[in-house]
Parts: C-alpha cells; structure tokens; sequence
C-alpha cells in the first residue's frame, strides 16, 4: 500500500547518491570524455534474459547507445547462444562505458554499465568472471532505469554512485528487472503503447519516482499496472527467480563492478554458517510463446522443493582466494574469490549446488571474539593481511542445483572460528529508514518475492537484541500489497532468534511468523511460516510448510538498505 507525500523524489535514495557523486568526483575528477589518448580492451559477456541470439552489441562511451552524449566505439553480433567478444579502443580517462543490444526484431533492447573506460583499460581482457555486467540483462538495464529516473546523469555515472544505486533501489531495480525478464522471455505481452524494453523500463522507473510515494518498491506496483494483473503471479515469481540466480545476483550487488585485485577476504581458516532456500524455479529449456495479449499469460513451471536447510563448515581460504573446506554433515565445499565475486560449489549426500555472488566485509563490530555484547574494533590493513579474530564477512549469493537446475538463495557469513556476533552492536539511532516511522529501532521495509507472498509489504521496526533482531510493525502502519492498493497486511511481532542455532549464531530464525492480507473491511487471508536471517543478509528467507490446502514453499522478503545489511568492499572503502 502506498501512501501519497509531498515529496516528488524520494529523499532517502537520492541523498546517498549526491553524497557518493561528490566523492568520486573529487577522487575522480569527473567523467569526461576527452584526455589523453587510450588504447583496446578485450570484452567477452553474453545478452541473457533468456539467451538472446544474433543481438547486436554496440559499446559505448559517455552514454547508452541513442542518448546524448553517447559515442560509439565497438560493434559486434552475438552468437546463437548470446555470446560475444569484442575489442574496442578506449580512451584513457574516467568517461563511463556502457554495453548495449538489441534483439534482431528490435523488441528486447538491454544496456549495461561497464565502469570507467580507465578502469577497463588497466584491466586489459575483461568477462563476466572479473566483470559480471558484461552479461548484458534486464538488471542491468532496470539499474541504469532506476538511475536515470532518480535525476542521474550519465556523465556523473561512477562505480562509488553505482554502488549507492544498487543498494539504495535494490527492490525497485529488482521489480523492474522482472517486467524487463517477463516481457523478454516471452512469459508476458509487450504493451501496446511500448516499442522496446528498455523503454518500457524507463516509463514504469519514471512512474514510480513521479509518484512520489512514501516507499522506494512502487515500481513494482507500476510494472503490474503496465503488464497487466494476468501477469502479476509470473512478476512475483520472476522477482524472486532473479535474487536466486548466479549470473543475475552479481549484478545486483557488485556495485565496483571488476573484480579483481587484493582478495577481498583475508587468508585464514573461517566458520561458515548459512541458510540455503530453494525457489521451486528451474530455467525453462525454452522460453514460452509470447501471448498475443495481456489477458493471458503462461506461469513459471514449479517444482517440488524442500525446507531450507542449514550450512555448517570449516572453510580455509588461500592468499589466491582459492576456498575449500568441508561441513558437519560430510558435504564438500569448493571455490573462488576475485575481488569480491565469490564462486561456490557445495556438494552433499543428497544435493549440489553452484553458487556465485557478492562476499563483502560486515560492520566493525558486528563480530566479537569472547561475548555478544562487548564492542570490538576490527584489525586496520588492506585484506592482504592474515585473518583478524573480529572480522568477518557476508556472502549474497545465488545459484542452482546440480540435478534439475533448480534456483536456489544462499545467505551466508564467513567467520572467525569460535567467534560470537554482537547484534547489539548494530545501529539502533536511525528511526526513520525507508518511509517508515518507528518508536525504537530502525525501519526495514520487506517486499516479498515468489509465488506466495509475492508484493507482500511488511513495514517493520528492527530492534537488535542479544540473541538476535525482533521485528514489529512500523508506527506508521506502512504495509500492504502493490498489486491490491487498498489491502491492508498485518503480521506478530516477531523475534529472530539464535537460541535454536547454538553452534551456528549468526543465523537467526523465527518459528512461528503470521502474515495477514486484509481487503476492504472483511475477507481475510493468513499464512504462516518460519523466518531466517543471516548477518548482512539484503533479504530474509519466508519459509511455508506443507498443508492439506498447500504445497510447501520458500519466499525471499527483500530489503533496501538499512543497518541491518551494511557491508563494506574491503576494511577501508564503503559500498553498502
């Protein structure tokens, strides 16, 4: 439910985002497209929604392919499955880079960031493993859709303000991702009154902020005005398909965008401790037929999936960022660390999985070498150094299983052995986070994603205790369904606990969780469920059992930022 204000522009995104524009500006001294003479970078990625063949790909400096300011400086067509290699001249300077495709019917039209044509330049050979964004996608596009509705200019486009982006809009460019995927791949009818994706894209960005609403995920409720309510069930799952994939999570988080350089993880023999949630969601062998309308729309095939499980390991990791180690219930674990894009392979008894997404520093403070409560500063130093006893590290992460290519989400931190987190140590001064109004604690406004508790808003307070976060609703009341404006959704007061999880405390969980949709001033409707949450986490895991009337399921309820998912690049540089 969205509730009208008077501001036209929502103050909490774009603060954050003037504040990292004036830093890379002074570091950077501006994006410029002149300077000194620069030489060829050698690019390879892939145009996916679903594997877009024959598209054009066009790089370009200053802006995206058609907009002012943009220059073109490599074309090439991608193959049959998506893939391209290109290279391209560039200019030694910080001008923005920008990867574009179009479809050969024109119809799917995706646009990247790619990071400073300098950057890119020392670099040298650059794919999607040191570069995710070179996989041109609807994230990537929603992403620079959001950025430009919120006043960005291109020319002012840097890695420190990408970043804020990302973290800031993360639910709006999530939705708009799943209009951009649904319409792609064929799931829902392009509107009439649309040409293209990417301006599809812009026009439901464009609304959203136009609104003015008091919450940053409208653009959720704009997507489902724009496709139509026969599309609405295939938007919440696609959003959650999305977060839970290991090509499209990178883009999501990876806010410095190559990776490469000092590991961000600092040598040394952690305790990893994760929740792994499955969507029911495999990628379809073919995409569906497009409807010929927005009347009708084919649903995302669904499989059964099982209760999210915990993850319990020693891992060791090398000065090459080579990961390896094993968990308590004999499964194997593999993988690899560049920069801050992590790759991992789990392998069990009964499951496998393939996972990739961002590791990234926690808070100093949030982790404590003898008790919870007791504040502790964390080693200075670059992560070349050997691991601190108070430093720990939280992975986003998506991925699929090995047999059946079913999506999975997996939340985890890397740890000190023996290590105890301090969530009292997290910021409790911040009492009006998000649209949201709260007596104690901060706001957390969670969006929920999957076929079950798709578009769900919980409006919260977070109130960090010893053993973990307690939850109740806002002071303003703000929740509800973006696709019912008008229902009313209502949930207990919780508490996420880790008094179930003694040998694995950084993963808190909640029993017993009632979420109420209320319409108009009579029919009802509730589900139940447990709630997990992982230390620096960007989302929580809804899981639902199986019932007479229902089959099981696992739905992600995301977050913008707020102090509960801040997360550092490295000990000494901000990201999230």
């Amino acid at each position: 439910m969205k509730t009208s204000t008077s501001h036209p522009i929502r103050p909490w995104t774009l603060m954050p985002l003037a504040a990292a524009l004036a830093l890379s500006l002074s570091a950077c001294g501006g994006g410029g497209g002149g300077g000194l003479p620069g030489s060829s970078a050698s690019l390879s990625g892939a145009v996916i929604d679903a594997p877009i063949a024959n598209a054009t790909v066009t790089i370009t400096t200053g802006a995206p392919l058609g907009q002012a300011g943009a220059t073109t400086v490599g074309t090439i067509t991608a193959d049959a499955q998506g893939n391209y290699s290109v290279s391209v001249a560039l200019p030694n300077t910080s001008v923005p880079v920008f990867a574009n495709a179009t479809s050969p019917d024109g119809k799917v039209v995706l646009t990247a960031y790619l990071g400073s044509s300098s950057a890119m330049l020392a670099a040298g050979t650059l794919s999607k493993t040191n570069l995710p964004n070179l996989v041109i996608s609807q994230v990537t596009t929603a992403a620079l859709a959001m950025y430009v509705a919120n006043g960005g200019s291109y020319a002012n486009l840097t890695p420190a303000v990408y970043a804020a982006l990302l973290s800031q809009d993360h639910d709006d460019i999530l939705a708009v991702s799943a209009a951009i995927k649904a319409v792609a791949d064929g799931y829902c009818a392009m509107p009439a009154d649309h040409h293209d994706t990417d301006g599809m894209a812009r026009a439901i960005a464009q609304a959203s902020v136009a609104a003015g609403t008091s919450n940053s995920t409208s653009a959720l409720a704009f997507a489902s005005q724009t496709l139509g309510s026969s599309c609405d069930d295939d938007l919440k799952n696609l959003m959650q398909y999305i977060a839970s994939d290991d090509t499209w999570t990178p883009e999501l988080d990876l806010g410095d965008l190559i990776e490469q350089g000092v590991v961000a993880v600092a040598p040394g023999t952690y305790s990893l401790q994760g929740v792994i949630a499955q969507s029911g969601m495999s990628a379809p062998t073919q995409p569906p037929a497009t409807p010929a309308s927005s009347a009708s729309a084919p649903a995302i095939p669904q499989s059964t999936l099982v209760p999210p499980s915990i993850l319990a390991a020693n891992v060791t990791v090398d000065a090459s960022g080579n990961v390896s180690g094993s968990s308590t219930d004999g499964s194997s674990i593999t993988g690899t660390i560049v920069g801050n894009l992590m790759t991992l392979t789990v392998k069990g008894a009964s499951s496998a999985y393939t996972l990739a997404g961002k590791v990234g520093v926690l808070p100093t403070g949030f982790v404590s070498s003898s008790t919870p409560s007791a504040p502790t500063s964390s080693a200075s130093g670059t992560s070349s150094s050997s691991a601190s006893a108070t430093t720990g590290y939280a992975l986003r992460m998506g991925g699929r299983t090995q047999a059946g290519g079913v999506l999975t989400r997996f939340d985890a931190v890397l740890v000190p052995q023996n290590s105890l987190p301090a969530w009292t140590m997290i910021p409790k001064t911040r009492t009006h986070e998000d649209g949201l109004t709260c007596n104690s604690g901060f706001g957390v406004r969670l969006m929920g994603t999957g076929a079950t508790v798709g578009g769900l808003v919980l409006g919260a307070c977070a109130t960090p205790q010893s053993d973990g976060v307690q939850l109740s609703a806002a002071a303003n009341g703000e929740a509800g369904d973006d696709f019912q404006p008008g229902a009313s959704v209502s949930f207990n007061t919780f508490a996420l606990s880790n008094a179930s999880y003694a040998s694995t405390p950084y993963i808190l969980s909640a029993p017993s969780v009632t979420i109420t949709k209320t319409i108009g001033s009579g029919t009802s409707t509730s589900i139940s469920g447990q709630m997990y949450y992982v230390m620096g986490a960007k989302d929580m895991i809804f899981s639902i059992p199986q019932t007479s009337s229902t089959p099981p399921n696992n739905g992600l309820f995301v977050m913008n930022e707020n102090p509960l998912d801040k997360m550092l690049e490295t000990q000494s540089n901000q990201d999230h």
